[in-house]
């Protein structure tokens, strides 16, 4: 039986936009992501150093925003049951820095889908773009999910 809160791929339809919570991102944000994947680069770890860079403040790691906007993915609820597998990212580029105190949030369309070789289960191809408070994107590209397909019985 299907959940109510719940899209599968049968519910992912053409028109389908999805826009997440925002989340701001903080200075202990970035230090524990630094701490958590080895990357103390200064740029993002020392305000002394980022203050001669042409972004004049530190700035947050492109992947740490990848990875908060794959969480304010899921913290919509929409696939936490139906989600089989992150398959892939294409095309992912930064268009602005991510900075401390910025807020962001994530906007989601239908790029393409198909099923499988399994009629259980469908390839979905997300337009993923993540956007800043002032809405300016600061990262986008293509997610690809295993999504489960059901019917109604």
């Amino acid at each position: 039986m299907k959940l109510c809160n719940t899209l599968y791929y049968s519910d992912i339809l053409e028109n389908l936009q999805i826009t997440t919570a925002s989340r701001t991102i903080s200075e202990a944000d970035i230090m524990l992501f630094a701490g958590l994947t080895g990357d103390y680069n200064e740029l993002h770890t020392s305000a002394t150093f980022a203050a001669r860079t042409a972004f004049s403040e530190r700035i947050a790691h492109g992947m740490l925003t990848l990875s908060m906007a794959n969480g304010l993915y899921m913290r919509t609820g929409l696939f936490n049951e139906s989600t089989i597998a992150n398959l892939g990212i294409k095309e992912w580029g930064f268009g602005k820095p991510v900075k401390i105190g910025d807020t962001i949030s994530v906007k989601i369309s239908l790029h393409e889908k198909h099923l499988s070789s399994r009629p259980d289960r469908g390839i979905v191809n997300w337009n993923v773009v993540v956007v800043n408070q002032n809405d300016e994107v600061v990262a986008s590209g293509i997610w690809t999910k295993m999504i489960k397909n059901i019917t109604e019985e």
